[in-house]
């Protein structure tokens, strides 16, 4: 994989991928667009979650991998344009590594921990 400047995470709605269902309450995302080969700065998931993918032209083939390189979760590879789902399955710091021959976009999406309950006197 080609050495670039890691992509940097965008939070919020007006990033994500474009996707047919709304976020449920509660649920969080942050965003990744960019075109070819690509790895992303590393980010934190509190829970499990779901990447929304959607792909210009394919492959596209995506590795969500730890900071020591482990890939816990693997993704099949992406043979067409369109749109795809997947997962990773725990909490933890994470990155992506992403092959592809054109433009992309990847949304985590996850859900946040409740608020602490604060006790009362």
């Amino acid at each position: 994989m080609k050495k670039t400047q890691r992509l940097a995470p965008m939070a919020g709605l007006q990033y994500a991928v474009p996707w047919p269902t709304p976020l449920i309450p509660g649920a969080a995302i942050i965003s990744f667009w960019g075109a070819g080969d690509q790895t992303t700065q590393e980010f934190t998931l509190p829970a499990e979650a779901s990447l929304r993918m959607a792909v210009e032209k394919g492959p596209l083939t995506v590795h969500v991998r730890r900071p020591d390189g482990s890939e816990p979760a693997p993704v099949s590879p992406i043979p067409t344009a369109g749109l795809a789902l997947a997962a990773i399955p725990e909490a933890g710091t994470y990155y992506l590594e992403v092959e592809a021959t054109g433009a992309w976009g990847i949304s985590i999406v996850f859900l946040t921990p409740p608020p602490a309950a604060t006790a009362t006197q």
